[in-house]
């Protein structure tokens, strides 16, 4: 796959070039704005829509229907490629270019793929379940974003300073001006780079080996911002993070309860104070990995551990 994401071949290029160069005859791509694109798009998918029905009749699918049941294979490749020009035109039209489709296809590829496997071949029945949140516990978040805001800000801003785990409010900033910040952030890519816990790496391949089902979960807002899937899954891969499955919810403790059973959830890893007090009122472990911004008092069931190694070499047990 790493040779297939390399980059764009030749033929892509030409392809995409040649259809640029012909939609030149209609578009003013020098005078497009977001405004222009929208109304142009919207005309690029009623075509496209309507070259999908031009290629579903070539293939006489009514049932209730008499007709020739014959494919001409070769009316269905004009037809298809009827619908890839209008799909390679939204792409000239909003300047995704031959290696960002490539890109962004193996990307895809491997998040559906995943999901595949979660969704419809995994089933944890009977399985001892390990729930580890993602930021704060195996990426060094909220330190990462820190980094972002001082190289937006020219600020200097410490993790150690931080005393509340709403950055925005932690620092003082203006809500706009985070929420600005915080929307640039993750369509910029960068949680493709955050560095990885101390620990983290080995501690999953410890559970795995000792037999439970890791199950991830993060309350990064992936609906709004698709690429968020994709930016996850592979800093995993490339960081070689072993788990099974990964959750997405903001309540993301519960719904791992949901899906696979109280008795059935081992413990769960936090660096959320109050994330780490409810879910152990549910009766379950928590192992709250202890940061400046999550200090205050733990309910019963809530263990504070300086890192992960404790875990599974037990010693956060003590706390009992």
């Amino acid at each position: 796959m790493a040779e297939k994401r390399a980059g764009a071949p030749n033929i892509l290029q030409d392809i995409w070039d040649d259809q640029r160069r012909f939609n030149q005859n209609f578009i003013d791509f020098s005078k497009l704005d977001d405004k222009k694109r929208v109304e142009e798009s919207k005309e690029y998918i009623l075509h496209l829509i309507s070259e999908c029905d031009e290629f579903l009749r070539e293939l006489a699918w009514k049932n209730h229907r008499k007709e020739d049941p014959t494919i001409i294979r070769s009316n269905l490749k004009e037809e298809y490629i009827d619908m890839f020009k209008y799909w390679l035109s939204l792409g000239v039209l909003w300047q995704i270019t031959p290696e960002e489709i490539l890109e962004e296809y193996w990307r895809k590829s491997a998040v559906v793929e995943q999901r595949y496997k979660q969704e419809i071949q995994l089933s944890f029945d009977g399985e001892k379940i390990a729930g580890i949140d993602i930021d704060g516990v195996l990426a060094d978040y909220p330190a990462s974003f820190l980094t972002f805001i001082n190289q937006e800000l020219g600020t200097s801003y410490k993790l150690e300073g931080i005393r509340q785990y709403d950055i925005g409010k932690a620092l003082g900033l203006p809500r706009d001006l985070y929420e600005e910040l915080k929307d640039k952030y993750r369509q910029s890519g960068y949680k493709k780079t955050i560095p990885v816990l101390p620990d983290a790496k080995e501690f999953l391949f410890q559970l795995q080996k000792e037999g439970y089902k890791i199950v991830l979960l993060t309350a990064r807002p992936y609906k709004r911002y698709k690429r968020l899937f994709a930016d996850t899954q592979e800093w995993l891969t490339d960081n070689g993070l072993v788990y099974d499955a990964i959750l997405w919810d903001e309540d993301k403790c519960h719904r791992l309860i949901r899906e696979f059973g109280l008795d059935n959830v081992s413990f769960f890893v936090e660096d959320h104070l109050g994330n780490a007090n409810d879910i152990a009122r549910e009766g379950v472990l928590v192992y709250l990995l202890d940061k400046p911004y999550n200090q205050g008092e733990t309910q019963k069931g809530v263990c504070r551990i300086k890192e992960l190694g404790q875990i599974t070499a037990r010693e956060g047990w003590r706390c009992f």
